[in-house]
């Protein structure tokens, strides 16, 4: 079930935003290397296959959304997407919200060479919720473990930049060609959340590898300074720190020699008192509270906040000049714990 937090399940452009005034956090980091997902020499997953697997998600989809069939998540998602959708159908329960059906259209695969199993590709596709299309077309990463096994989803984005992605690299027999190496490259790949989280986080806007972008300053960073900000009038510090696990890492070689790159990481959030005595609060009505099971909101002296953030970023050749570009971002909260006591000083 696709759950995506700022399209699939109704969620505004503006999420990071939205969810900073709600009670959202910020970041720091650990690194862990990225798995990778390899290339082979021969394709075997053809054109009408893909088509078939992404129809079969989109029934299968719209049928446990429709259901709130938590137990189906897993048959049509795989990890990270499979973690993210859990968490929002569980919030969509809480909140007695409804999603409206997806559908897409004009579907164009990149389908790697590959031997043996785990296989995958890339479907991009125009994507309507309810009837409404998205702006962009939404980029779906399928991917089937075994030969018994269905292809399942494991990214599901929709860029929010308008910007033409380079075309795909193409052998001769016309199939993608999956990155194997980041090397060349002017970010590496188990790098990459710690970059992206300190890039706003630390505020290395023109400083670093990327350069400016909606997904990653329009939203994830002004929504995270505005978080900050509320917050502090509140009497509330909010602070951050980043655990890159090893979650699965998707890549597709560009024409230029770049990469497209899918990746995500989770981040932990912390929500404290700044005087020892000031309560904090989740609003009611907010993903936080609802996932807490108090839709009606809260307040403790302390609330720890899970997150999953999976991003699709364009990392060209270092060797061009230019810079990595985070083309769009998802953002789930996957679990809430409150404090209630406050720490008595001797």
């Amino acid at each position: 079930m696709v759950l995506l937090p700022r399209i699939t399940r109704g969620r505004t452009a503006l999420v990071s935003a939205v969810t900073a005034a709600m009670l959202l956090a910020g970041c720091g980091s650990q690194k862990a290397p990225a798995t990778l997902q390899k290339q082979g020499r021969s394709s075997d997953i053809t054109p009408a296959q893909a088509q078939q697997a992404a129809q079969a998600y989109e029934k299968g989809n719209n049928r446990i959304n429709a259901a709130m069939d938590a137990a189906g998540i897993s048959q049509l998602e795989t990890q990270p997407l499979s973690t993210s959708s859990q968490a929002w159908m569980k919030i969509s329960k809480v909140l007695a919200q409804k999603v409206p059906p997806i559908s897409s259209a004009n579907d164009t695969f990149a389908i790697p060479a590959q031997t043996g199993y785990p296989r995958w590709f890339l479907d991009i596709s125009q994507r309507s919720r309810g009837g409404v299309p998205y702006p962009q077309p939404t980029y779906s990463v399928y991917v089937q473990d075994s030969a018994s096994t269905p292809f399942r989803v494991a990214y599901a984005l929709t860029p929010t930049d308008q910007e033409t992605l380079p075309a795909f690299q193409r052998d001769t027999k016309g199939s993608a060609l999956a990155v194997t190496s980041d090397a060349g490259l002017a970010v590496r790949f188990d790098d990459l959340g710690r970059d992206i989280t300190d890039h706003y986080l630390k505020h290395l806007f023109g400083k670093d590898a990327f350069t400016t972008s909606d997904a990653l300053d329009g939203q994830l960073a002004t929504g995270y300074d505005l978080g900050q900000v509320a917050l502090k009038k509140r009497g509330i510090l909010l602070a951050r720190t980043l655990t890159q696990s090893p979650r699965p890492t998707y890549a597709l070689r560009t024409s230029d020699g770049g990469a497209l790159v899918f990746n995500a990481v989770q981040v932990t959030d912390t929500l404290t008192s700044a005087d020892g005595h000031t309560m904090a609060s989740l609003r009611a009505g907010s993903y936080e509270a609802a996932l807490l099971g108090q839709p009606k909101g809260a307040r403790a002296k302390k609330f720890t906040i899970r997150r999953l953030e999976m991003f699709m970023t364009y990392v060209p050749l270092q060797s061009s000049g230019r810079k990595a570009k985070v083309m769009t971002y998802s953002e789930a909260v996957l679990s809430v714990k409150e404090t209630s006591e406050f720490t008595k000083k001797h």
